[in-house]
C-alpha cells in the first residue's frame, strides 16, 4: 500500500472516531479514582508488621478492648504482642515464624496483587478514553502491616477517633519489646495520606471501590475498609467544601449499610446480637461480580489444574472450601449468600465441562468454630472443631441458619462424605475465597487437610515442590498447632504414710500450702493403706501453687484420700506433649495431649490439647483402639486416594480485566 493510501485510511479512521467518540472525550476527560481493596498482610514476618496488622484489625471495632484501651495508650502498646497478655499474639508469632520460613521468607501475596492491579489499570487506560474517562488507581488493605500508607485512613490510626487535639498519637516503634526498638521504624508512619487522600489530591471527581478481600463476595472486612474510606472522604469533603461521591462495586446498592443494626448506637458484633436490626431483603440487591460467571470460570480452571490425570472425572470429588464470618454479623453481612452464588456457578461450569462428573461429588464446606463446652458453659475452641475459631457460616438475616447440606459441611465432615459415602479416589480442595497465593493457602490449608486425610496422600508426595517450599519441598509441619505449648504440665508428687486411698479425677489440696492439683492417676509403690504406711507417686494436672514437703495432702472425696507429701521438691517432672497419632508409648504422654487449661477457664489458644499430628494417612477413618497406624499404607478406613489444593488465578491477566470491566460499568452508571 502506498503512503498516499495509508494517509487516506488514517484520515477515514480519524473521521469515524470523531463521530463515534462522545464529545466529552474531545474536551477534558473526567478523572475517576479507583481503590482496589485486598486483604493485605505482611511481605516478611517482622514484629513491627505484625503489630501494625494487629492494630489495623482491631481499629475497625470501637467496642473491642484493643481499640478502647491499647491503640492510643502508650502504657499498653507493648501488650499487643505480649504473649503474657494475650494468647492471640503468641499464636500468630509462632505460626508465622514457621510458615514464612517454610516458603522462603517472603509471602508472594502483595507482589501478585500488584500485578493484578497493574492489569486492571492497563485495561482501564485502554478503554476509558472511548468514554471520555481517565482512571487514577490505588489500593487499600484490610490489614496493611508492611504498607501502613495503604491502610484506608492512616491518620485515623495516628490521631485516634477524637482527632489531633486529644490524647496520644499512635507512634509505637517497639521501644518496650524484648528486641526493640524496631530497626527502621518511623514513629510518625501513620501521619501520611492514605489511598483516598492521594486520589483526591490527583483531582478525581468520584471514587469507585472494588475488592477481592475474599475473592468477590461482600464481607464485613471489606465493609470495614469501605467505611473507614468513607470516614476519610467525609473529612476531606468537609475540609474542602466538596461532595465527592463513592461507590463500592461489590455492594453497589449499599445493602450492608442499609441493613446495618441501629441499636445500640455504635453496635458491632463483639457486643452480641443487636437490640434493633434493619432487615433489608437480599432480593434486588445483588453483587454483580459474584454473579459474573467469569469469576467462576477462573475458579473452575484452578480446580481443573489440580485434578489427577490418573483418576476419572466420575471418581473425582471437589470440595469448595470457604471462609466464614464473625458470629452475629449475619444481621447485615451477605457473604455466605454471595459465596453460594459463586459455588453454584462453579458447580454448573464443572458439570458442563466434565459431563461424566457426579454432581453429588461437588460439595461446599466451611471451617471450625468455637462451641459452648457443656462441662464449663464457656464458648471455646475444641478438638471436634479442630481447635479453630474461623467464623460462622450463617446465612444473611437468618436465625443463625447454615447453608443446606450440599454447601454447609464442615471440611472434615465433607471429606468423610466424599470418601466414605461417595468413594472418590481423588479430591480437589477448591479454596475459592482467594485469587492470590499467600501463606494461608500455601501452608495453613495444606496442613488442615493433611490432618484429616494424610501427608502421603498428597498428590505431590515424594516428588515435592522446591520452588514453593525451598529446602523441604512440602508445606507440612510435624504437627498442626505448631504454635501450642509443648509442656503438657503433668507433675509427679511423691507421698508416704498414706492412710486413705486417693481417687483419680479428684482435686488434691495441700493442707498447709493451699496448693491444688487434679489427680490424673496414682501409683502405690510400697506399704499398706490400712496400716497407714502406703507410699508412692501421684501424677497431677492443672496444678496451682506449690506443695510443701511433709505437709498433709488430701483429695476432695469423702472419705478423703490422705498422705504426707514426701521429697525436697514436690513437683519433680514436667513431660513433653505427645504429638504422634500412634501414641508415644508412655503413660504420661498420651495422644491427644490432655487439656492443660483449667476447666473453669476458656481454653487457651496455646493449649496442646488442640494440636493434631500430621500423620501419614490422616485421622479420618482411624481408631487408635483398633491398633497402631502404618507408615507404609492406610489402615482401617483411612483414605486410599489422593488429594491436591486448588491453584488460584495468580498471574492470569483475566483477573485484572474482570475487575476493570466492573469498574468501567460502575463508572458508566450501570450499577446505579
Amino acid at each position: 500500500m502506498s503512503c498516499k493510501y495509508k494517509s487516506y485510511y488514517l484520515i477515514l479512521f480519524l473521521a469515524t472516531a470523531l463521530v463515534l467518540v462522545p464529545s466529552s472525550c474531545l474536551l477534558v476527560r473526567e478523572k475517576i479514582g479507583v481503590i482496589y481493596v485486598i486483604h493485605g498482610g505482611m511481605d516478611t514476618n517482622e514484629p513491627q508488621y505484625l503489630w501494625n496488622a494487629s492494630v489495623h484489625m482491631f481499629s475497625y471495632d470501637p467496642n473491642h478492648p484493643v481499640y478502647k484501651f491499647a491503640i492510643w495508650n502508650p502504657s499498653l502498646w507493648s501488650s499487643v504482642l505480649d504473649p503474657n497478655f494475650t494468647d492471640f499474639a503468641a499464636r500468630f508469632m509462632r505460626m508465622y515464624g514457621f510458615e514464612y520460613q517454610l516458603i522462603g521468607g517472603t509471602d508472594p501475596f502483595h507482589s501478585i496483587s500488584d500485578e493484578q492491579l497493574e492489569e486492571m489499570k492497563a485495561e482501564l487506560d485502554k478503554k476509558g478514553w472511548i468514554f471520555g474517562l481517565e482512571f487514577e488507581v490505588d489500593w487499600a488493605g484490610y490489614m496493611a502491616g508492611a504498607n501502613v500508607d495503604h491502610y484506608a485512613y492512616p491518620r485515623f490510626i495516628y490521631y485516634g477517633p477524637d482527632g489531633p487535639d486529644e490524647g496520644y498519637n499512635c507512634t509505637y516503634c517497639g521501644e518496650y519489646e524484648e528486641n526493640g526498638p524496631w530497626e527502621g521504624c518511623e514513629p510518625d508512619r501513620y501521619n501520611v495520606d492514605g489511598p483516598v487522600e492521594r486520589l483526591l489530591n490527583r483531582g478525581v471527581s468520584r471514587i469507585v471501590m472494588i475488592d477481592l478481600t475474599v475473592s468477590v463476595p461482600r464481607f464485613s472486612k471489606s465493609y470495614d475498609v469501605v467505611q473507614m474510606t468513607k470516614r476519610a472522604l467525609d473529612d476531606w469533603n468537609d475540609e474542602h467544601g466538596k461532595s465527592i461521591p463513592l461507590l463500592w462495586v461489590n455492594d453497589c446498592t449499599n445493602l450492608m449499610e442499609r441493613s446495618y443494626p441501629t441499636e445500640p448506637e455504635g453496635w458491632t458484633y463483639s457486643l452480641g446480637l443487636p437490640e434493633e436490626d434493619v432487615e433489608v431483603p437480599l432480593e434486588g440487591s445483588p453483587n454483580p461480580i459474584a454473579e459474573d460467571r467469569e469469576i467462576a470460570q477462573l475458579h473452575v480452571e484452578g480446580i481443573e489444574a489440580s485434578m489427577s490425570d490418573s483418576v476419572s472425572d466420575a471418581d473425582t470429588g471437589v470440595m469448595v472450601l470457604n471462609h466464614a464470618l464473625h458470629n452475629n454479623n449475619e444481621v447485615f453481612d451477605p457473604k455466605i449468600d454471595d459465596t453460594l452464588v459463586i459455588n453454584e456457578n462453579i458447580k454448573s461450569l464443572l458439570l458442563e465441562r466434565h459431563p461424566t462428573m457426579d454432581a453429588q461429588n461437588i460439595i461446599g464446606a466451611f471451617m471450625g468454630i468455637q462451641e459452648v463446652n457443656p462441662e464449663n458453659g464457656l464458648e471455646e475452641r475444641n478438638r471436634e472443631n479442630r481447635g479453630q475459631s474461623l467464623g460462622h457460616a450463617w446465612l444473611y438475616e437468618s436465625n443463625k441458619e447454615l447453608p443446606g447440606d450440599e454447601w454447609g459441611y464442615r471440611y472434615w465432615d465433607g471429606l468423610e462424605y466424599l470418601i466414605k459415602d461417595r468413594g472418590v479416589k481423588h479430591i480437589v480442595i477448591g479454596f475459592t475465597q482467594i485469587c492470590t497465593d499467600s501463606v494461608l493457602n500455601l501452608v495453613e490449608l495444606y496442613n488442615e487437610i493433611g490432618v484429616e486425610i494424610g501427608v502421603k496422600n498428597w498428590v505431590k508426595y515424594g516428588t515435592w515442590d522446591y520452588d514453593t517450599y525451598p529446602g523441604v519441598g512440602h508445606p507440612f509441619a510435624d504437627y498442626w498447632g505448631i504454635w501450642v505449648n509443648t509442656d503438657c504440665g503433668e507433675w509427679d508428687l511423691s507421698f508416704d504414710n498414706g492412710t486413705s486411698e486417693f481417687t483419680e479425677g479428684a482435686t488434691l489440696t495441700g493442707q498447709t500450702s493451699g496448693a491444688t492439683g487434679v489427680i490424673k492417676w496414682f501409683t502405690k509403690d510400697s506399704g499398706d493403706w490400712a496400716a497407714g504406711t502406703a507410699a508412692g507417686t501421684l501424677t497431677l494436672k492443672e496444678v496451682s501453687g506449690t506443695f510443701l514437703d511433709n505437709e498433709i495432702i488430701e483429695d476432695s472425696t469423702n472419705p478423703a484420700g490422705s498422705a504426707f507429701a514426701d521429697g525436697s521438691t514436690s513437683m519433680t517432672v514436667k513431660t513433653e506433649c505427645c504429638f504422634e497419632m500412634g501414641g508415644c508409648e508412655d503413660p504420661l504422654r498420651p495422644y491427644p495431649p490432655p487439656r492443660q487449661t483449667p476447666l473453669n477457664q476458656k481454653i487457651s489458644d496455646l493449649d496442646p490439647h488442640l494440636a493434631f499430628d500430621l500423620s501419614d494417612y490422616g485421622h479420618l477413618g482411624y481408631d487408635p483402639t483398633l491398633g497402631p497406624p502404618d507408615t507404609n499404607g492406610p489402615v482401617q478406613e483411612q483414605y486410599t486416594g489422593t488429594w491436591e489444593m486448588y491453584r488460584p488465578p495468580n498471574h492470569d491477566p483475566r483477573v485484572g480485566k474482570l475487575l476493570a470491566k466492573h469498574v468501567l460499568n460502575a463508572a458508566l452508571g450501570k450499577y446505579e
